[in-house]
């Protein structure tokens, strides 16, 4: 989570093994167990500087509990790691309720741009896969659920997902909040 803080203590460290450049801050840095289960949640817009160090050792500063790229900060990945496991049991769950209960899904993307296509990509990959159940749950006969993609971004909107299942597939070119009040005015009028 964005919001989510955590101490930096593990930055230094790739693997159990000290990270190349990182001699003098492993030197200084010596990390408890009390400092990699340390986390602060954001509540509020006011961050003030004393907010952003380690509540336990009160000298490594917090960093956002995501993972950025090529990072080895070993106490967010064992956050990120837990975080990964459960959205592939939950997307398990999802794709089986597809299969054998006859649900409807909809993936609803909310402002992913092409910058940094891993979401982009992840919501393709998810489409697609339900897609290919629901076809082969056609081809034997067996009632399936469906799917559905809403892709909402202002500037790239545009879905290039090729499929030859079953998928309804929306672009709308909005931000996202207008986006979903209209999508919730049309709801409205059609209940």
């Amino acid at each position: 989570c964005a919001l989510e803080f955590k101490c930096a203590c593990g930055i230094g460290f790739a693997n159990g093994e000290p990270r190349l450049g990182w001699q003098k801050w492993n030197e200084k840095v010596q990390p408890t167990d009390a400092c990699r289960e340390t986390k602060l949640v954001m509540t509020d817009d006011a961050i003030s500087s004393s907010l952003l160090l380690c509540s336990h050792c009160q000298l490594l500063p917090m960093r956002a509990n995501v993972l950025m790229f090529h990072d080895t900060d070993e106490n967010i990945l064992r956050s990120i790691s837990v975080e990964r496991d459960r959205y592939q049991a939950w997307e398990a769950t999802v794709e089986k309720d597809i299969e054998t209960s006859g649900k409807r899904f909809v993936v609803l993307e909310l402002g992913c741009g092409p910058t940094v296509p891993a979401v982009r990509e992840e919501s393709e990959e998810v489409v697609s896969d339900c897609a290919k159940i629901i076809q082969s749950d056609k081809s034997r006969c067996v009632k399936s659920g469906s799917v559905s993609f809403i892709r909402i971004n202002p500037k790239h909107a545009e879905i290039s997902l090729s499929t030859s299942e079953p998928t309804r597939m929306i672009s709308i070119f909005s931000k996202a909040e207008a986006a979903l009040k209209e999508i919730d005015r049309w709801i409205d009028l059609l209940i």
